[in-house]
């Protein structure tokens, strides 16, 4: 078969390479391994989306600003009971979960019945 060994070569070269969209594992492990420095950052006053910036200057990874506060969040939490240093105030607007997807649920509303 004309072409096989081509395929075989880019799915190779896939293999290879981690996936930069969706693979939770290096987000989050990239976010551990400069959690010092985001934290430092952030108490010198330097805002989420600049952090977030200055992250994906040299890394090629998509990452969000929400994604970011998140991982951090967890990491903090972790670093906090390790350690017993106060993790960082976030606010729960920072921290959101993923929104749920699809169609608002009708009200039944039983008073509105013609008669």
């Amino acid at each position: 078969m004309p072409g096989i060994g081509r395929v075989r070569m880019a799915l190779t070269k896939l293999a290879n390479e981690p996936s930069v969209k969706g693979n939770e594992d290096i987000k989050k492990a990239l976010i551990k391994a400069l959690y010092t420095e985001i934290r430092a950052a952030r108490i010198a006053g330097h805002s989420w989306n600049k952090v977030r910036e200055a992250i994906l200057a040299d890394v090629s990874i998509r990452l969000s600003e929400q994604a970011l506060v998140r991982y951090f969040a967890e990491v903090d939490k972790e670093y906090e009971e390790r350690t017993g240093v106060k993790a960082l105030p976030m606010r729960v607007s920072q921290i959101r979960r993923k929104k749920a997807v699809g169609r608002p649920r009708k009200i039944k509303d039983e008073a509105c019945t013609d008669v």
